[in-house]
């Protein structure tokens, strides 16, 4: 958008929250406060964007990179003092000036438009966001004129018994014309019960020089709650997950239990999949169409194909292919990849590896350092072991291979396509199919057979003779 630009105040150290962390990057539905905020003002997409920063500052320029341009405040001496560190960057800038929290996480895009809006069409100095509450404890009140205009905000430890009981409150967040912004600023005092320079008295400021100020009631108050505490952020959770869960529901997926159902911001979910109680779905997820995942499923920070099915396990970063299962009480790690049509059981844990098109690991397994290919079929308690006490080492498995249960993988080893194994066999080194189910087994280069069935009569024999 032409002729605006926008500030966030982040410089808050959140005492309230009783925490070695800035407030604003405490995390809401998956990413810090701070993250949604910019992101809604970012849709505006203003000339520049301004981030005060003051606690831990520098953890805080960090975070925001290049998204936009942080501006230290050395000493906190209230919010006027704060956007004055931006005066420097706004003096030859005739536009609007949008000023916004960097605690209000649930502030949506389209409201802070209809707020830019506003004050170019009704050509006042400036433009309020209120909102009423029917506690309004803790918040500055609105006072207006009688002609609705607003004449004045005032801090709640300065209200006296008839502003006390006013419900509309200032959300923080304002849309000023710049020229009479730097008017208003250079003008504010710290003579209030907290001695520090108020943002909201340039509302009052511009009233005594002739100018007007307009506000915009918010239709949902939850829009504009600002967290302050622990429980503030429990609410924001809760709130931002519910409007998350609605617009999903929107879009064609089906969640069974919102109230149950925990899916961050950036999770992108393919039509037609049903969403089951008690699953978890967090940081960057993608889940193609007719899934069906849950119940007690917790996937994080990982990409499933279409038609997938998980229950009651845990996938981390690891991508899936279409129409595959996984789960009960499967444990897939970081670094897996498990392509198109496969099966992962009950009590499987897979880990750095990769599992081909058609495969069957269903029972009692763990999969660690591994290439698997096609149609490969793992019996119970088939297990790769890939660590020799020093470093781990890979196992390679060809295609149409078949090992039976209690196999044991002592890597590194290769299985050549084709081989066929009953249970209970130990491999090393290179396996090839060699016969119907006798493969020859290359350890350390020297062939040597599989050992040979056990013989049941003379098995029947020896226990005659004992």
């Amino acid at each position: 958008m032409k002729n605006l630009v926008a500030i966030v105040l982040a410089a808050g150290q959140g005492t309230r929250m009783y925490s070695g962390l800035p407030k604003v990057l405490h995390n809401v539905a998956g990413q810090p406060m701070l993250d949604h905020v910019l992101e809604a003002v970012q849709a505006l997409e203003p000339e520049k964007i301004y981030v005060v920063t003051g606690f831990m500052a520098e953890k805080v320029r960090e975070h925001v990179g290049r998204r936009a341009i942080c501006v230290h405040q050395k000493r906190r001496l209230g919010t006027a003092h704060a956007v004055k560190q931006v005066v420097p960057y706004l003096k030859d800038f005739r536009g609007d000036v949008l000023i916004t929290v960097g605690d209000a996480p649930l502030i949506r895009p389209e409201t802070l438009l209809e707020l830019v809006k506003r004050r170019r069409a009704h050509q006042v100095a400036a433009t309020v966001l209120t909102t009423e509450l029917e506690n309004p404890t803790g918040y500055g009140r609105i006072v207006r004129n009688r002609d609705g205009t607003v004449r004045k905000i005032v801090e709640e430890k300065d209200t006296n018994v008839y502003e006390a009981a006013i419900k509309e409150i200032n959300t923080g967040i304002y849309v000023f014309d710049c020229p009479r912004l730097l008017e208003a600023l250079s003008r504010v005092r710290n003579n209030n019960a907290q001695r520090e320079f108020y943002l909201t008295d340039t509302i009052e400021i511009l009233g005594k020089l002739g100018h007007e100020v307009e506000a915009m009631v918010a239709e949902d108050p939850s829009e504009t709650l600002g967290v302050n505490s622990r429980a503030d952020l429990a609410r924001a959770e809760n709130l931002l997950r519910r409007r998350i869960a609605l617009s999903v529901m929107e879009h064609g997926v089906t969640v069974i239990d919102p109230s149950t159902t925990y899916i961050d911001k950036q999770v992108k979910i393919g039509k037609d999949t049903i969403i089951h109680p008690f699953t978890m779905l967090t940081g960057k997820v993608e889940i193609g169409e007719e899934s069906e995942i849950g119940p007690h499923a917790h996937i994080s920070d990982s990409k499933l194909g279409k038609a997938a099915k998980v229950k009651f396990c845990y996938i981390d970063q690891a991508e899936i292919g279409d129409n595959v299962s996984v789960g009960p009480y499967a444990l897939v790690r970081p670094g897996t990849t498990i392509q198109n049509n496969s099966r992962i059981g009950t009590f499987v844990e897979i880990t750095r590896s990769k599992v081909g098109n058609g495969c069957d690991i269903l029972h009692l397994s763990y999969i660690g350092d591994a290439v698997i290919g096609d149609h490969v079929s793992l019996g119970t308690g088939t297990v790769t072991i890939n660590y020799d006490g020093k470093k781990k080492r890979h196992t390679e498995i060809g295609n149409n291979v078949f090992l039976g249960s209690n196999t044991r993988l002592i890597a590194p080893v290769k299985v050549e396509d084709g081989v066929c194994l009953p249970h209970n066999a130990t491999l090393t080194g290179r396996v090839v199919a060699s016969g119907k189910d006798s493969p020859e087994k290359l350890d350390d280069g020297q062939p040597t057979k599989a050992p040979k069935k056990k013989d049941a009569s003379a098995t029947k024999r020896a226990r005659k003779r004992s």
